[in-house]
């Protein structure tokens, strides 16, 4: 993963992305971090692809 990538999700937990409800959206990390909300989304993705990637390997 990126450094970027790491930041994105570490802030994405931290802030209860993946908790049900969510704590926070993308618009929010975009703010938090200053990128676009595209940039968030794009970078949540590749990280998730990564991970779900090693699981069924």
């Amino acid at each position: 993963m990126t450094e970027r990538q790491v930041e994105v999700l570490t802030l994405a937990v931290e802030e209860g992305y993946y908790e049900t409800p969510r704590g926070t959206t993308h618009e929010k990390i975009a703010t938090q971090i200053g990128v676009a909300t595209t940039t968030v989304s794009e970078h949540l993705r590749k990280v998730e692809q990564r991970v779900f990637s090693a699981l069924i390997r």
